[in-house]
């Protein structure tokens, strides 16, 4: 059988639009740029230089994480909901069981076990007894 080798790289190629950004990277800085430019042009006269500084940098965090982060192979949003359901829907603290699920059962198979063994001892001696 003919095999063709590709290149692990190929699967992770991603095709760059703009100034050698993606799609993805190019409307995350968009719309970054959208929300913040306008947000801290009008805002630094109602709440002062410092705090729509801060405010720009909270909101934009977030907006360019979308576009650029990229963990394990994992764009932002799935990474989020990942760690938001190992935190807190799935938490890693185990809870100790003192007994298994089918801890009667075996139980009972231990008793069978023991009973048929009993029975057998039992059904030897008067093989015996029987003999002399």
């Amino acid at each position: 059988m003919i095999e063709i080798k590709v290149p692990k790289e190929i699967t992770e190629y991603k095709e760059k639009f703009l100034f050698g950004l993606t799609i993805r990277q190019c409307v995350s800085a968009v719309v970054a740029l959208a929300i913040c430019v306008p947000l801290y042009i009008f805002g630094k006269d109602y709440l002062g230089d410092d705090l729509v500084g801060w405010l720009v940098i909270l909101i934009a965090v977030p907006i360019f994480g979308f576009g650029f982060f990229k963990y394990d192979g994992m764009p932002f949003e799935m990474f989020i909901a990942m760690l938001y359901r190992q935190k807190w829907v799935e938490p890693q603290k185990r809870k100790y069981e003192e007994l298994p699920v089918f801890w009667h059962c075996r139980q009972e198979i231990i008793d069978d076990e023991l009973a048929h063994e009993y029975g057998q001892l039992i059904h030897n001696e008067r093989k015996e007894r029987r003999k002399k």
